[in-house]
């Protein structure tokens, strides 16, 4: 789109030229004047198409936290000493008609480790919400999470290495309720990581629907 517009206002700009070549100096002047305006505009219209496009190509909006838990009834937290902490949503990937709530995303830094977290009320128990393509190495694993559905919540835990990172995660859902939640976290070595205590770490009493 830049490389058209460009094109454009090279033209545009012969085109002057070659007008104040053949006219006055008023001509020539108002002939300028008109050039730049139809350059302005163009870009101005040209900025707006990108905006748009961006907005389009990207449906993860950010949110407060507050408005995290308001999309998912029984949401996780950021564990203690989580740092660069975002919350996202996806509205594109739920469906009310179908009781399918957003897609809500944390992205966070912990121990110098970028983890990624995410929950979907309405989604089915088999629902792949990670947005991860990768061959599994190990897993799934079955594991119990102590601080989750009252120390019976069951999960799976996966590990994927190749040539340059390893990838852990660790899914999870609740059947009272029916939420899915995965949690990711990539680096060149995880070797003795346990992705579970992380998971366990990220649950809250406050965001529990029967509580007070």
């Amino acid at each position: 789109m830049r490389r058209r517009l460009s094109v454009f206002i090279v033209a545009l700009t012969m085109v002057a030229g070659a007008l104040v070549g053949c006219g006055s100096a008023q001509e020539a002047s108002e002939t300028a004047s008109q050039t730049e305006e139809v350059v302005a505009e163009a870009v101005a219209e040209t900025s707006k198409a990108e905006e748009e496009a961006v907005q389009i190509a990207n449906p993860w909006v950010e949110i407060t936290e507050e408005e995290a838990v308001n999309s998912c009834t029984r949401l996780f937290k950021a564990p203690e000493g989580a740092t660069d902490v975002v919350w996202r949503k996806c509205e594109n990937l739920g469906n009310p008609d179908e009781f399918l709530g957003p897609l809500v995303q944390l992205d966070f830094k912990l121990d110098g480790r970028e983890f990624t977290a995410r929950a979907q009320q309405g989604a089915a128990e088999d629902a792949d919400i990670t947005g991860l393509y990768v061959d599994w190495t190990v897993g799934p694993e079955d594991c119990t999470l102590a601080n989750w559905g009252e120390g019976h919540m069951a999960g799976q835990s996966y590990r994927a290495i190749t040539d340059t990172e390893y990838i852990d995660l660790i899914t999870w859902y609740d059947v009272e309720i029916g939420i899915a939640y995965a949690l990711t976290v990539s680096d060149a070595d995880l070797d003795g990581f346990d992705i579970q205590a992380i998971a366990e770490q990220m649950y809250t009493a406050d965001n529990e629907p029967y509580v007070g």
